[in-house]
């Protein structure tokens, strides 16, 4: 990994989003450009990834919103917000969530327990211990009888009921019956669900008509670039939406393929392979995360990181400043060798 660009000192790092990765230091979190450039200084206690051009911050125990150039565009006031989607942010005071603009207005007044994001013009909110849907206008479209229901895709949600998940559309009308494992939470991509039943994975179409039958121990959430990777036997490999094995059960783990490429596991190490199962950036890394927006975030052994582009080129280096976790151990090592050498002193005296 060629180190010669100057490092940025980082105590963690995230992917790039919107032309932005969330940088942690010692001092707080903030967040870099693709330049490297520190464009919304470390002061925070906690920051969201960019979603829509705002990224949502916490200072003092407070949350707001900051804008790319790091300017504090909605205040920092909310006991707690979520990322924007669809136009809308989830915020909370005094316990309860309502939803905001991008001004700053609440346009949903502060009804619920718990929210999820907005998604084809609606979300799933949580009141009274049920779940149910709004409108981006605040209207409840559809009533409070589930346990869960999580954002929409391709027009249709996953729901939990009785213990039970399924998928309704935007009407509230059950297109898969309650009959599989809670929790799992399959979205639907490319008209394709990933989800289990009886703790074995397979895939349903949004008709819930069986694609792929139920066969595998684990298996990601989604298909992502037409492939979803599965796990048999304690390995892990890719499928395609006919149920074809592409990638074999090989990796001790596997990330859904991204920008062409997936991030795999043998051994104790991490590298990238393409869909011909071919490593294109070698197995060296301690961890990694996935490509985003042409770059991946790899943490060498030891204290280094950087993003890489698809050639395998550190684009950015990152230089892992000590924590207070590892102060610490500093500390603790030094009294240690310290009390050793007083010791040995005392012994040949």
């Amino acid at each position: 990994m060629n180190t010669d660009k100057k490092p940025i000192p980082y105590s963690y790092a995230f992917s790039f989003q919107e032309g932005m990765a969330h940088l942690i230091r010692k001092s707080g979190t903030g967040f870099i450009n693709r330049n490297g450039e520190l464009a919304a200084p470390c002061i925070y206690e906690l920051a969201y990834s960019y979603s829509e051009g705002l990224a949502m911050v916490r200072k003092n125990g407070k949350c707001g919103f900051i804008d790319r150039s790091g300017n504090v565009v909605i205040p920092v006031e909310y006991d707690n917000a979520d990322s924007f989607s669809d136009g809308l942010a989830g915020v909370c005071k005094d316990g309860r969530w309502g939803f905001i603009d991008k001004q700053g207005k609440l346009v949903i007044p502060y009804i619920y327990d718990g929210i999820n994001l907005f998604s084809e013009g609606l979300c799933g909110v949580f009141k009274n211990g049920k779940a149910g849907v709004t409108d981006k206008q605040g209207n409840e479209v559809i009533p409070f009888v589930y346990e869960d229901v999580t954002d929409f895709n391709s027009g249709i949600a996953y729901a939990c009921k009785d213990g039970y998940g399924g998928y309704i559309d935007t009407a509230g009308n059950v297109v898969i019956p309650f009959m599989y494992d809670c929790l799992t939470k399959g979205i639907c991509k490319d008209g394709l669900i990933c989800i289990a039943k009886d703790g074995k994975w397979g895939v349903l179409d949004r008709n819930g008509k069986e694609t792929v039958p139920f066969i595998y121990d684990g298996m990601a959430g989604e298909f992502s670039e037409g492939l979803a990777v599965v796990k048999q036997n304690g390995k892990e490999g890719c499928i395609d939406t006919a149920g074809n094995i592409v990638i074999p059960f090989i990796y001790n783990s596997l990330h859904n393929f991204s920008e062409g490429l997936a991030a795999a596991k043998t051994g104790n190490n991490w590298g990238f392979i393409n869909r011909d199962n071919k490593a294109v950036i070698p197995f060296v890394f301690e961890s990694v995360y996935s490509f985003s927006e042409g770059l991946a975030l790899v943490m060498e052994k030891g204290r280094n990181a950087c993003f890489l582009d698809k050639s395998g080129e550190a684009i950015i280096v990152l230089k892992r400043s000590y924590t207070v976790f590892d102060y610490a151990k500093m500390v603790f090592l030094g009294f240690a060798v310290a009390a050793l050498i007083f010791m040995l002193v005392r012994a040949c005296i």
